[in-house]
């Protein structure tokens, strides 16, 4: 419930930083609102500061990184548990890889990790 009232104030204060105010006041039962448009004379003015428009664009591509983030973390987390890893190629040759080899796998998996999720961290402007 929290969030879902967080994500509609800060929707309502994305819109209204474009409209210009956003207004908060308390209803007779004592619940806050937030409008672009006061209901009454004893409302609040908020300052909302100034933020960059969302594009669909960026936030699709943000979106994709952290999914490139997770699905790394996920199969490090399976090269982790696994006691060894085999693979099986197209011709279905089955190969086991040694210990040694395995280790090689999750460092490897590491630094994949560490680059994905780092650039799936939101830009700052």
């Amino acid at each position: 419930m929290r969030l879902i009232a967080v994500i509609a104030i800060t929707m309502l204060a994305a819109a209204a930083a474009q409209a210009g105010e956003v207004y908060k006041w308390k209803d007779k039962d004592g619940h806050v609102h937030y409008g672009d448009r006061p209901k009454h004379e004893s409302v609040q003015t908020l300052e909302v500061p100034d933020s960059p428009a969302l594009d669909p664009a960026a936030a699709k591509a943000q979106a994709d990184r952290e999914a490139d983030c997770q699905r790394k973390k996920a199969q490090l987390e399976t090269y982790r548990n696994a006691p060894s890893i085999s693979e099986t190629d197209n011709l279905g040759k089955t190969r086991e890889y040694s210990e040694a080899e395995r280790l090689q796998f999750i460092a490897l998996t590491e630094k994949k990790v560490a680059e994905a999720c780092a650039s799936a961290a939101p830009q700052q402007n």
